[in-house]
């Protein structure tokens, strides 16, 4: 005392109070309230310092049982200006102070606090002030404390609005309340709508808890609607089905069964026992549902919606030696235009093979047409003398195929290269040869038009000097040179792409020049890919009507919109790396998609997601960051083997992936990436159009059998579901839903 006294003398007041006012590290003490310092110095309560009055009130509110409470009552002083808003609030609060506005939040926070001596006279002023607003406040914390919980159940606090009053009265179990507020459950359905993912799951654990409330109507709405109950997540649609199912409401529980995912809905029919539905048209349905396998259904419903990653896309082999026994490998493929027929050529066996070269004038290649529908040959040819190095189908079981390069012979002596590739028109008639007056064929691929297709090639002109021109073939075989391509001397022109309208072509020489041409005004288009030089990789390439797309050999995706006329470098992206880069790229019609196929490490199929144009905004990446072009990746299946041969069909809807040399083909049916976007969603959430993609999936020659039954079941639901709606009009767009019904009207999508 003699010291502190001292130092009140010599430092001041301020001073010392400031330093005994400065919180311990260990938090309240009751002591240094208790000590006569406090007790006998300060008892004139006019003489206490504000920093004293403050640190007190804190240390209270903060621990109760500092002992600081009675040093508090005798000064009588609330906290002062300086300190928070909160502890200036509770200490008048404290001292049954009236004077002030009452701070809502404030006072519902203290009045929900059991454990110290504030929230009771918080709990008073609630009950005597009756604010609204912190009415409301307190019973939304009560809602996670039983002991508010009660406190509102004995004083009659709710909520002032209704539909939080009937949420508010089943979550804190008061059932008689509820009932005499909500007797028809529209309330209550109405705040389950807008709650959060969290509070409808714990929402959902009250209504159990409280019985004898009507889970479908709250749950999917008043008129429990198709598309209300196919907006319910899995767990509340578990939710619904196990509380149906407890109760043994089969009626209700089949009408929520027909919106549910397919795979839920046949899990949910096994559990109907003995029950059927009244109806007709219901009974097919319902046995349907209950004669499939739910492991089966639910494993290919899986596999049509591509998850995850590591899951097969559905594909069909081709066997070489199923078709024949004289096929020995694959050295091309080629779609039909309307992707009904798989056009393919390779070697055969040979009585001498494996004794040295085959003597000249022995067949040793072969060209044939595959029936996709049928899985069988309507075409073979294996009578060519050299090897073929590419094939084209042209539509109405017409085919041309190219010889491949001198490198290919067997006969060749060596150094010996004198063969000029030539090219032969099949079809009906027979096997023909087609006359380009080329001294070298580099280029052989099909075009949009009937029975359309060009060739590039090398042709000598009166002085003996080569030029690179490009020819246009049409029915029978007659071709039409487009005339030399100006400005391109000494460019040996392989072909890389060309666009789905017919009209550009894309192409590269030996030296990785690339160029754009325009078959039909011979114009021609020299890229800049940016580097400066003239040496860079081309393939692999692909055209689209307006955009250019090739990998570059570090695994850059360079893409030109509008290649015939750019002169600016390409749009580089780091899709892959250059042990990464894909096998082929190619531009889907039917996806609106250009696809990347890697059939060497971990075989998938990628969609990309590619800037529309130049101008489209693309994130910049950082030096370690790869933008992610990728939408989609989709497995395939393994296809060992070297020189992987990837076709696209013209539709962009089929894709078959071979291997140079290897005796299957696997065909994949691309039509189901657009049921896989909507096949696993409720089936209350499909319309007409999901329908028409699941018909036209379903009639897929190529779709394997277990697909097809899981379609067929998923087609039978939905025309079921949607029996009664009437759609008039070419291209009604969405539903216009009244009652039970939808009603579409107008051509074009207009409603």
């Amino acid at each position: 005392m003699r010291a502190v006294t001292g130092a009140l003398d010599s430092l001041g007041p301020e001073t010392v109070w400031r330093t005994w006012a400065e919180p311990p590290t260990s938090g309240p003490s009751r002591r240094r309230w208790e000590s006569p310092l406090v007790t006998e110095l300060l008892a004139d309560a006019a003489q206490v310092p504000d920093l004293l009055v403050d640190a007190a009130w804190r240390d209270w509110l903060a621990e109760p049982g500092t002992g600081v409470w009675w040093l508090l009552a005798r000064w009588n002083r609330a906290a002062t200006t300086t300190e928070s808003g909160r502890v200036r609030f509770l200490s008048r609060l404290a001292l049954s102070e009236d004077g002030g506005a009452v701070d809502a939040r404030l006072l519902a926070d203290a009045a929900v606090r059991f454990d110290h001596p504030i929230g009771e006279r918080a709990r008073a002023r609630l009950l005597v002030l009756n604010d609204p607003e912190a009415v409301d406040l307190y019973c939304a914390a009560a809602l996670e404390s039983p002991q508010a919980a009660a406190f509102c159940a004995g004083h009659h606090l709710a909520p002032g609005d209704e539909v939080r009053r009937a949420v508010f009265f089943v979550r804190t179990g008061q059932q008689e309340q509820y009932r005499a507020l909500d007797p028809d459950g529209t309330l209550l359905a109405l705040g389950y709508r807008s709650a959060s993912t969290e509070e409808r799951a714990v929402l959902r654990t009250a209504i159990t808890a409280l019985g004898d409330i009507d889970t479908l109507q709250v749950l999917a709405g008043q008129r429990s609607r198709h598309e209300d109950v196919a907006s319910l997540d899995r767990q509340e649609r578990a939710y619904l089905i196990q509380q149906l199912t407890e109760r043994g409401d089969w009626d209700r529980l089949w009408r929520v069964a027909l919106p549910l995912p397919l795979t839920e809905a046949v899990g949910t029919v096994g559990a109907f026992g003995a029950w059927r539905p009244a109806g007709e048209d219901d009974r097919r349905v319902f046995d349907a549902l209950r004669a499939a396998d739910p492991q089966t259904g639910d494993g290919r419903v899986y596999a049509l919606s591509g998850a995850p990653v590591s899951s097969l896309a559905p594909h069909t082999r081709i066997r070489l030696d199923e078709l024949d026994q004289r096929l020995r490998g694959i050295a091309a493929l080629g779609f039909a235009p309307d992707g009904t027929q798989l056009a393919l050529a390779g070697p055969v066996h040979v009585g001498t093979e494996g004794d040295g070269h085959v003597p000249s004038g022995e067949p040793v290649a072969w060209a044939g047409i595959v029936d996709l529908g049928s899985g069988t040959l309507s075409r073979l040819h294996c009578d060519f003398t050299y090897p073929l190095g590419s094939v084209v189908h042209l539509g109405s079981d017409t085919m041309v195929v190219a010889e491949a390069d001198a490198y290919a012979d067997p006969n060749a002596v060596e150094n010996d290269y004198s063969h000029l590739a030539k090219i032969y028109y099949v079809d009906p008639a027979g096997v023909r040869p087609v006359d380009t007056g080329a001294e070298e064929v580099f280029g052989l691929e099909r075009v949009a038009g009937d029975r359309a297709f060009v060739v590039s090639a090398l042709v000598e002109d009166a002085d003996a000097f080569e030029h690179p021109v490009l020819f246009t073939g049409g029915p029978g075989g007659s071709l039409v040179p487009s005339g030399p391509l100006e400005g391109l001397d000494d460019f040996e022109p392989l072909i890389v792409a060309v666009d789905p309208g017919g009209r550009l072509v894309a192409m590269v020489d030996v030296l990785y020049e690339a160029v754009v041409a325009d078959l039909r005004t011979c114009g021609v288009n020299r890229l800049d890919d940016g580097s400066g030089t003239e040496d860079y990789a081309m393939e692999p390439a692909a055209l689209s009507p307006s955009t250019l797309v090739n990998c570059s050999a570090s695994g850059d995706l360079n893409v030109w919109h509008e290649p015939l006329t750019s002169t600016e470098p390409p749009m580089a992206f780091r899709a892959w790396s250059a042990a990464t880069r894909p096998s082929a790229l190619a531009w889907s019609p039917a996806l609106n998609r250009f696809l990347a196929v890697d059939v060497v490490q971990g075989p998938h199929l990628e969609i990309l997601e590619v800037p529309p144009t130049r101008d489209a905004t693309v994130t910049e990446p950082a030096p370690d960051f790869v933008p992610d072009l990728v939408a989609e990746r989709i497995a395939l299946a393994e296809n060992a083997g070297p020189a992987p041969i990837v076709r696209l069909s013209p539709r962009g809807d089929l894709l078959a992936v071979g291997k140079g040399g290897h005796q299957t083909v696997d065909l994949y049916d691309l039509t189901g990436l657009v049921v896989r976007s909507f096949v696993t969603r409720p089936m209350g959430a499909m319309t007409h159009h999901d329908l028409a993609h699941v018909v036209e999936m379903q009639q897929r020659p190529l779709l394997d059998a277990v697909s097809r039954t899981a379609l067929t079941l998923l087609r039978a639901c939905l025309e079921h579901r949607l029996r009664h709606d009437v759609a008039i009009g070419t291209a009604a767009g969405a539903a216009v839903v009244a009652g039970d019904f939808e009603i579409e009207l107008g051509e074009d999508g207009e409603e």
